[in-house]
């Protein structure tokens, strides 16, 4: 499966985008963490996916995706766990949870904006409270990543990863927290933009 995923990898970030990729070796500083990029694309996943740890990598997408049979095929391979975004679907932050609470190792892919984000005027006005509430609560740091915003096909792509940051419980507690941490979150990716 490995040799697939370096295939798909290659094909997406040297063939079809040309990917540049900024201190990644912030992936190594930890075992286990949550991957929080911004998402203006489809194809984000591929951008930020670390093929070396294939095997610890979970990511949350929408459920909607769950329908098409290739989806499910690539899904049930690479980890996948379905997200109800219209409403609190506390099964599948049940099952994020687990997915550290089962592997030393695991890390997270989870998109803050919960959507794709297709204009500037939504930058920053669009959230999801989960990767806060999953960090928070099971003690793992946030790794920020920002990727080009809608690159187009054959296009530069800038994947820059920014310093490993925690939330606590406490950080959540009270009216209206969970929801600055969130924002923290997103301001977090979006000043990684400035930086190439």
């Amino acid at each position: 499966m490995r040799v697939f995923t370096r295939l798909a990898k290659f094909v997406t970030c040297k063939l079809l985008f040309r990917v540049r990729v900024y201190n990644e070796e912030v992936l190594d500083e930890y075992q286990t963490y949550l991957i929080c990029p911004n998402h203006s694309s489809v194809i984000d996943p591929a951008f930020v996916f670390p093929v070396k740890y294939e095997y610890d990598i979970y990511a949350v997408a929408k459920e909607e995706l769950f329908k098409h049979a290739w989806f499910r095929f690539l899904a049930n391979r690479y980890n996948a766990i379905p997200i109800n975004r219209e409403k609190t679907d506390v099964r599948s932050m049940l099952k994020a949870l687990n997915v550290f609470e089962n592997n030393e190792k695991a890390k997270l892919i989870i998109f803050p904006e919960g959507k794709v984000i297709k204009t500037e005027d939504e930058v920053g006005k669009v959230y999801k409270k989960g990767a806060a509430f999953i960090a928070a609560n099971m003690k793992k740091p946030i790794i920020p990543v920002f990727i080009t915003r809608r690159p187009w096909l054959f296009s530069r792509v800038n994947v820059v990863y920014g310093e490993p940051f925690l939330i606590t419980k406490n950080d959540i507690k009270g009216i209206g927290k969970i929801e600055e941490k969130t924002k923290e979150i997103i301001d977090r990716i979006y000043e990684l933009r400035e930086t190439k």
